[in-house]
């Protein structure tokens, strides 16, 4: 159900300070990290999801999102670069240059000069985040509740999103609730220790490479052994076998890379999926990725920011990302 523009209003309305500043913080941090993932994408970049703007804003060097101005209705007194009476005005800010431009979403082709799929792409983002809206405050008009047990014994792991709707006294979106039944789910679980890593089987066994991947593979977030896209074993062809000793070895990085990564980590560019992506894209690093679009060079990159940086703390740790602090 999407509100109407008066039925909005009236309910943000009577909301509390907080809870409007809040929400209204979220509806401009949200947008940016759609169009910052989009321009991205349109670079080759390739995001992790849970990627906050900030951090996806590094790999940019031309357009950023800034805010918007939400009038009510259409009004004279806002209006697109060209000259056309807006409702919303998206505002812009060219990450080298400094300009600015203010535009109605229409018109974004127009002004950017970005292909029409992705501007198609950011229309979509704009749109979810305002359902999101919606959702929040039909559920607080029809005095919506969580399921006592959902919020019963919560994880240490509790997304900080949540933690602010809880605190603020705002309604949980239904990716709230999927996220918290995943979590108790996960929590229910068996913790099972992965195995360690086998050694390489002698030369003439007959073991193939992918015997020994399947034995050695794990989930974990340094598992060497994601499935690869590779070319398949060819009939009668014998593979070479591979450790996991070995695969850290040939995924080492030079030296030139090296340098690079401290000089990230100094800049305060914390994921350690994005620095890869700066190496692939900016510096020539090896391209080659899993089947999950996870770098090759990410391994070999996150020991070596542990091992430069012996104050590095992980401050957000993902399947497909670690995110440090130091």
């Amino acid at each position: 159900m999407i509100l109407s523009v008066q039925d909005r209003e009236m309910l943000l309305a009577e909301l509390n300070a907080e809870q409007r500043h809040y929400l209204s913080e979220q509806m401009v941090r949200s947008r940016r990290t759609v169009f910052a993932n989009e321009m991205a994408r349109e670079k080759g970049y390739h995001i992790p999801e849970h990627a906050d703007p900030e951090t996806i804003e590094v790999l940019l060097d031309d357009w950023l999102y800034t805010g918007y101005i939400d009038a009510g209705a259409v009004t004279p007194d806002l209006r697109c670069e060209c000259g056309r009476p807006l409702r919303y005005q998206h505002h812009v800010t060219h990450k080298v240059t400094g300009e600015e431009k203010k535009f109605g979403i229409e018109h974004l082709k127009e002004h950017l000069g970005i292909d029409a799929s992705i501007v198609t792409a950011i229309k979509q983002g704009f749109d979810a985040i305002d359902y999101e809206l919606d959702e929040i405050l039909i559920k607080i008009r029809s005095g919506w509740k969580p399921e006592p047990e959902l919020l019963a014994n919560p994880p240490a792991s509790l997304p900080e999103e949540i933690r602010m709707h809880q605190k603020l006294g705002l309604p949980l979106l239904e990716r709230h609730i999927r996220k918290l039944r995943q979590l108790r789910s996960e929590g229910l679980k068996p913790k099972i220790l992965p195995p360690l890593p086998q050694a390489t089987p002698p030369s003439g066994t007959g073991v193939s490479r992918r015997e020994v991947k399947e034995k050695e593979k794990v989930d974990d977030l340094f598992s060497w052994f994601e499935e690869t896209e590779e070319e398949p074993e060819q009939p009668g062809q014998q593979a070479e076998p591979v450790s996991a000793a070995s695969a850290i070895s040939v995924q080492s990085l030079p030296p030139y890379l090296q340098q690079k990564v401290e000089s990230y980590v100094r800049d305060d560019v914390r994921s350690a999926r994005v620095i890869c992506e700066l190496l692939i894209r900016e510096h020539g690093a090896s391209e080659a990725r899993f089947a999950t679009g996870k770098p090759m060079i990410y391994l070999p990159v996150c020991l070596y920011i542990e091992r430069v940086f012996p104050d590095a703390k992980i401050e957000r740790l993902y399947q497909d990302d670690r995110c440090y602090t130091v």
